[in-house]
């Protein structure tokens, strides 16, 4: 039974909603609880006499708040269902020194995956269709991003991208998915430059947070504080890593000016001795660390820079790695 392209964007949005709960950040496990006496309630439906008003109610049978017992659900263990399902390929590094990124991608996706398919799967075309996941290892390489890619499109059929650790994979993954007509769906890699006027696609999709709003809001935080006034850049060299950094940058200048960049410095992908930079940060008087880098980066360069007896916090977006905190002492 051939699926239509609506019905694919229809259970596709119901699928990324549903990532985003488990794969980003909430504010909501790290607030303490409000006093019943303080909580404002909030009025449901819309503003009356706004556009909102207008906006017909969602034809959908599917519950998103009704999560299933997921009891039995192991990563490791999990077997994707076949046949006649909607079909997503999960691109990223599975493999190389960027295989965490991988497991994290993977938990993920079939964590939502199995939940709907308790369920009893998604209506499409009036059917209903469980969710099959696939993995597509490009091991961090350009050349084996085009091949899985091509691979998936054309062999396995798949409708949906969904990754990756890489801006620059992530180009690759949306090229191949406008050229074959299916859907690329970016949720972890923050560069602008993926959706501007040159890459934009009407086939490809981003739910991540962007380099400037990272890095313009770093600067606005720290602007608050008015305590720390000199900063050192230091990120991975490539466009993620540059447009992060600019964004910090752009946000210093306007919120505030009398903070200074006292160094900067872009390192290769996947870089494991640091020394030559932190020695070059330890001297320079900065206060704080600012990098946008992922990981392992992002936990080698904080490890080495304890080890190395820099106490300096770092402004970070993506040292998130649990087994890495837990290494340098947070519980």
């Amino acid at each position: 039974m051939k699926v239509s392209k609506k019905s694919v964007v229809a259970c596709f949005s119901l699928l990324l909603i549903l990532c985003l709960a488990v794969y980003g950040s909430s504010y909501a496990f790290a607030a303490k609880e409000e006093k019943a006496a303080t909580v404002k309630t909030t009025k449901e439906g819309a503003v009356k006499g706004s556009m909102a008003e207008k906006v017909p109610k969602p034809n959908a049978a599917f519950d998103a708040d009704k999560m299933s017992d997921m009891s039995d659900f192991d990563p490791a263990t999990w077997v994707s269902p076949t046949g006649d399902t909607i079909k997503i390929a999960v691109i990223t590094c599975f493999s190389g020194p960027g295989a965490f990124n991988g497991q994290i991608a993977w938990a993920v996706a079939s964590w939502v995956a199995h939940d709907i398919n308790k369920r009893g799967g998604i209506w499409v075309d009036g059917k209903k269709k469980l969710i099959e996941v696939v993995k597509g290892d490009h091991m961090s390489k350009p050349d084996q991003c085009k091949k899985v890619s091509e691979r998936l499109a054309l062999k396995e059929k798949v409708h949906v991208f969904w990754g990756t650790a890489g801006s620059n994979m992530m180009k690759i993954m949306n090229e191949t998915a406008q050229k074959y007509g299916i859907i690329s769906h970016c949720v972890s890699n923050l560069a602008d430059g993926l959706q501007d006027s040159t890459n934009f696609s009407r086939y490809a999709f981003m739910t991540s947070v962007g380099t400037e709003q990272v890095g313009r809001g770093m600067a606005y935080y720290y602007a608050l504080r008015g305590k720390e006034k000199k900063f050192y850049i230091l990120c991975q060299d490539y466009s993620y890593g540059h447009e992060i950094a600019d964004g910090f940058k752009k946000g210093l200048e306007e919120y505030y000016p009398e903070a200074q960049i006292v160094g900067e410095d872009y390192h290769k992908l996947f870089l494991t001795d640091f020394a030559p930079y932190l020695t070059k940060i330890k001297a320079s008087g900065a206060e704080v660390i600012y990098t946008g880098n992922w990981p392992p980066d992002g936990g080698t360069v904080l490890k080495q820079a304890r080890q190395m007896g820099i106490k300096r916090p770092f402004a970070h977006v993506l040292m998130n790695d649990p087994n890495m905190l837990h290494d340098v002492g947070l519980e």
